[in-house]
């Protein structure tokens, strides 16, 4: 990874006092990252300070060459400068933040297999073992981790201690810390536990909450800085320098940052899909069969708790499914008495042709949790059930959300290309030092459409981009006739605008 190798060479190449830090939570997220990253705080902080010092030379050297003076330069060199050491400095945090949902959204999952390897007689290592080969996003590497260290002759409690001090969710830390401590007293402190993750469904929520403000908020940043930046170049008397040109890419990133951040803090989509090198599948198709999974848990929950394996129960529910989930079971259903390969090898191969990863991970959790204990099994999959149905509801609810402020994205990306297509067409005529000196210096007709065409072109650009992007930013149809109606509007209005202004 970039940012890794970044972090290592700068380390090595600047010095730093190996005085003890005082960000706890910069030491917490290196902890947690450790199985994805070869971090240290020194080599972070390091990495921070070399990127400042490298962009602010450089920063100062592009501008000063552009001609601009040295009052205008270094403010705007020290900006940038510690911006990226803001950004570089708390990358880690953000990353750790960013698992923080999903490790809440597994932490039940995770207790109730604790849950059934201990009513089975099985031994904590046996839980850890499970959790590891369960497919978690994150978790199941981690504890493959955990793993090797236990071989290497570290105890399990201290591996899972270790592990609940430095991941960013209450909820797994909660079930861990009880775990540890029930098995410790020999109490039966687990089954009081609800198994239910407070804090997954505190956060869907108030990302519902947070979800309007945000979405407008990020609109609002990637169709207002091009009006400010025009406003700006006018005013300097930079409408007619081909440098306006380097606008464009820092304009088309800057939107796609946004837009990236957005999509993963507030995401349009339901689920990822399983396998992302294909076409992937559209999320209304994504949505039924999670939609008709979660009945084919219910339906197998009532039929293993009362006393039915795993590979009676699926024959037996498969008539009460809907068509997604009947060709699922069929294919478990078909390896097993066909082919006659292992439930666990059936299960994996129904997992392998779904189309979001959280039926493909839930389908191999359940024949793990079936090998343990059919029965027991049972009754947690109708818990389990229970709880995914009052999440997937309340998940659903930013499709709405997005839907109902999709308008308004659209509405604001179209005017800010008015706005921007009539403030270009004022371009030549607000340079200040005219304006404080003598006074205008032109004459009707002297000003062509050609003088400020660096401009028309960087707005242009910027105006299809942005039309673009926001449209696939709230999940909207047809991205790119949006981009271009975007910047027709653009052209339209500084049409019409400039031939007001009497420009030729």
């Amino acid at each position: 990874m970039i940012y890794d190798r970044l972090c290592r060479f700068s380390e090595r190449v600047t010095i730093r006092s190996d005085q003890p830090q005082r960000d706890k939570e910069l030491r917490r997220a290196v902890k947690f990252l450790a199985s994805m990253m070869t971090l240290t705080v020194k080599g972070v902080k390091a990495a921070a300070d070399l990127v400042a010092i490298l962009l602010f030379l450089s920063v100062t050297t592009l501008l000063y060459t552009l001609g601009l003076s040295l009052f205008i330069v270094l403010p705007l060199s020290v900006m940038a400068s510690t911006i990226s050491l803001y950004i570089i400095q708390t990358y880690p945090i953000s990353l750790m933040n960013s698992y923080k949902l999903g490790l809440s959204e597994e932490a039940d999952l995770v207790f109730e297999q604790f849950i059934l390897v201990f009513q089975s007689g099985g031994t904590i290592f046996d839980a850890i073992e499970m959790v590891a080969h369960s497919e978690h996003p994150y978790l199941s590497s981690a504890f493959s981790q955990m793993i090797v260290r236990i071989n290497d002759g570290t105890p399990p409690e201290t591996c899972l201690m270790d592990f609940a001090k430095d991941q960013p969710s209450d909820d797994l830390r909660r079930y861990f810390m009880a775990i540890l401590s029930s098995l410790e007293k020999k109490t039966d402190l687990i089954e009081t536990l609800s198994g239910e993750s407070f804090e997954a469904d505190l956060a869907l929520r108030q990302k519902n909450l947070e979800l309007e403000s945000r979405l407008l908020i990020v609109a609002a940043l990637v169709t207002y800085v091009p009006i400010m930046f025009t406003l700006a170049a006018s005013l300097a008397g930079f409408s007619t320098s081909l440098s306006i040109l380097l606008m464009i890419p820092l304009f088309v990133i800057m939107n796609a940052l946004l837009k990236s951040r957005f999509s993963r803090q507030f995401s349009a989509y339901f689920d990822r899909p399983r396998d992302e090198t294909l076409v992937p599948p559209s999320q209304k198709d994504i949505i039924t069969e999670y939609d008709e999974f979660l009945n084919l848990l219910i339906l197998l929950g009532e039929r293993l708790s009362t006393g039915d394996t795993l590979e009676v129960a699926l024959p037996n529910v498969r008539d009460d499914l809907e068509t997604q989930a009947q060709r699922l079971v069929d294919i478990a259903i078909k390896a097993v008495y066909i082919q006659e390969t292992s439930m666990i090898e059936a299960m994996r191969l129904a997992s392998q042709a779904t189309l979001g990863q959280r039926v493909s991970q839930m389908f191999n959790m359940i024949a793990l949790m079936c090998e343990t204990s059919a029965t027991d099994a049972g009754i947690r999959i109708s818990k389990i059930a229970t709880r995914l149905v009052k999440r997937s509801a309340v998940a659903k609810e930013r499709d709405s959300i997005i839907a109902a402020q999709r308008m308004k994205v659209y509405l604001l990306t179209l005017t800010s290309a008015a706005v921007l297509g009539m403030l270009a067409s004022l371009a030549p005529f607000m340079y200040i030092g005219a304006l404080l000196t003598q006074g205008p210096t032109w004459t009707l007709g002297s000003i062509t459409i050609l003088d400020i065409i660096p401009l028309l072109v960087t707005l242009g650009v910027t105006t299809l981009s942005t039309g673009y992007q926001n449209t696939q930013m709230v999940n909207g149809g047809r991205p790119v006739l949006i981009g271009i109606v975007s910047a027709l509007l653009f052209w339209v209005s500084f049409a019409l605008s400039s031939t007001m202004m009497g420009l030729s």
